[in-house]
């Protein structure tokens, strides 16, 4: 029977090779968790992108429903005093409030112009800063996935220095018992 000199280290580098193992299962396991956390939030960003977009949509809408409410009453009090024309009048009778009609007409027309253009554009391109922003800071917050590292490296069998040992023992043995010493009783 030979003795393994390596025996000891061997065990001692199989254990550390099952708590790598173990500590990376374990990290992988976290980063996974941090993975589905990372899937929720994008899920309300996305929510939130749009319930943003919807909002302006909204406010758009909500404005044009005021010019055009607005553009109703001037159009009623505009005929309401209007004077008819029944004969003898100046052929430009009644110009004047036709033009301040379509002044007012057309500054309802660019403010709602504004609202569907420049200012839903702000608002669009706004939501989706913020869109990539919370994006990014979820991205940030899952952080850099589990790595494994280096092998553990087993050492070699030793069967050799155990086999030298055993020889070194069993001839510290014999030589205890006095044989080959020399002392025979040769007569």
């Amino acid at each position: 029977m030979c003795v393994d000199a390596n025996a000891g280290a061997r065990r001692a580098a199989r254990q550390r090779n099952k708590e790598k193992h173990a500590n990376f299962q374990q990290k992988s396991l976290m980063f996974f968790n941090k993975e589905t956390s990372l899937a929720r939030a994008q899920n309300r960003n996305v929510m939130g992108y749009s319930r943003d977009l919807s909002d302006a949509y909204v406010r758009a809408i909500y404005t044009q429903g005021k010019g055009r409410l607005r553009n109703q009453k001037l159009v009623a009090n505009y005929f309401g005093k209007k004077k008819i024309d029944q004969g003898g009048r100046s052929r430009t009778f009644g110009r004047k409030q036709y033009q301040g009609l379509l002044r007012s007409q057309a500054e309802i027309e660019g403010v709602t112009r504004n609202m569907f253009g420049r200012n839903m554009a702000y608002a669009q391109e706004g939501a989706r800063r913020k869109f990539q922003a919370a994006n990014a800071q979820a991205r940030q917050k899952l952080g850099i996935p589990p790595a494994f590292g280096a092998p553990v490296m087993l050492p070699p069998t030793d069967y050799f220095t155990g086999a030298l040992q055993l020889a070194s023992t069993a001839a510290s043995i014999y030589g205890g018992f006095g044989f080959g010493s020399g002392g025979g009783g040769g007569g």
